[in-house]
């Protein structure tokens, strides 16, 4: 919000591409951190810290050198990139680039805090890490890097908050006795057989939650597309405020399941306590958009506050998909791949051939979304349905 009353909404479109295009990219790091969780929190619920060492010292050298080469494909790729969204400069675009390799290897570090439900430590990492983005981008751009500067900015605090990591980390590690050996199961064929519906769901969220941008960036006036990513970006408040229900979720279920006790209550209790709070941020926003575009944005954003409730919607349905995403991804069911997979492709393809506003590329979003959101929860109620209808009739448990 602060770059764009800095850069402008010409310069601000440019930024929010790049920041959504790497997005998308950075799907391989979602795969990295679930892989991470999956190991630790069984790890951890054996007392194992020793083989948690040894799992960090493993997959960072790993997933460093895979960093290594995403950096040089994306440097090699820049200039068409650049021309494709209309970025008028490569710089900006070979910084972004320069991202993966501390925005790598520092899932590693905080995949193990979120298995080992370090979240307290997670939470003060992400502040600070918010906090540095925010002085640096203002320090860089207004020093005159303009989106370079702002870009810039995200990864130098990314550096800065992977070296915090390991305060926590080592402090856990530290609890290492003497007699405690490394030994745990680190089957790489499992870990492949799992990365593989774990990085298509993770590419697919990706781009669900960053194709508007894209696409609004592509198919319209760089104007439109700077006005139109604040509009995104305050909407997304919703997704924010909701998403530290996932990160708890998530392990609590992987813990659940591996002591093979029941956990749809807890789904549940995440699902409503999610659409409580979206719920409550959608009404402000349908009550007063503008008011809340100028504060958070200035007058120079205000043209397209009407579009702020129903892209509000659509980000509602994608965190509620997004929360189900994740479940799924813990218990090891991996049928919704396909609902995700058909809808993404029916998005592409109905924007494609219609996009005469942007509201009715919002329009192709809500229903694609509900869509999806109604598919996966009505999946779940199918495969759960003797277990529901025993909780109902309070035989569960």
């Amino acid at each position: 919000m602060l770059m764009g009353r800095l850069l402008g909404p010409a310069q601000y479109g440019e930024m929010a591409a790049i920041l959504s295009l790497l997005s998308i990219l950075s799907v391989i790091s979602g795969v990295i951190t679930t892989i991470t969780m999956l190991y630790v929190s069984e790890l951890y619920g054996l007392g194992n810290l020793a083989g948690i060492k040894r799992l960090l010292k493993l997959l960072s050298r790993y997933v460093f050198f895979l960093a290594i080469l995403f950096f040089l494909v994306g440097t090699a790729l820049a200039r068409p990139i650049a021309s494709f969204f209309s970025i008028s400069h490569i710089v900006p675009v070979v910084i972004a680039f320069s991202s993966f390799i501390f925005g790598f290897i520092i899932v590693v570090n905080k995949g193990i805090l979120q298995g080992t439900q370090r979240f307290v430590s997670l939470t003060i990492i992400g502040v600070i890490e918010m906090i540095l983005r925010v002085v640096l981008g203002i320090i860089l751009v207004k020093i005159g890097l303009a989106v370079s500067g702002a870009i810039l900015a995200t990864v130098l605090a990314t550096i800065a908050a992977y070296f915090i990591t390991f305060l926590p980390i080592n402090k856990l590690l530290g609890q290492i006795k003497n007699s405690q050996t490394a030994k745990f199961h680190f089957d790489k064929k499992d870990i492949i057989t799992y990365s593989a519906p774990v990085f298509l769901s993770t590419l697919l969220l990706a781009t669900l939650l960053n194709l508007d941008v894209l696409l609004v960036k592509h198919y319209f006036s760089l104007k439109d597309a700077g006005l139109y990513a604040a509009v995104s970006t305050v909407a997304k408040i919703i997704l924010y405020l909701t998403a530290p229900i996932i990160s708890v979720m998530f392990p609590m279920i992987l813990e659940k399941k591996s002591k093979g006790e029941k956990h749809f209550k807890m789904l549940f209790f995440s699902l409503g306590l999610t659409v409580v709070g979206a719920l409550l941020i959608l009404t402000l926003y349908t009550v007063v958009p503008g008011f809340i575009i100028k504060i958070l944005y200035g007058t120079n954003y205000t043209e397209l506050y009407y579009l702020l409730p129903q892209l509000s919607i659509f980000i509602l349905f994608y965190t509620l998909i997004n929360l189900l995403a994740n479940y799924y991804l813990a218990v090891k069911n991996f049928v919704f791949l396909i609902f995700m997979t058909l809808v993404v492709l029916l998005i592409f393809g109905w924007t494609s051939f219609f996009h005469p506003s942007i509201s009715a590329v919002i329009r192709i979003f809500i229903v694609s979304s509900g869509l999806l959101f109604f598919l996966m929860i009505g999946y779940y109620f199918y495969i759960k349905k003797n277990q529901i209808i025993l909780f109902l009739k309070g035989e569960h448990e």
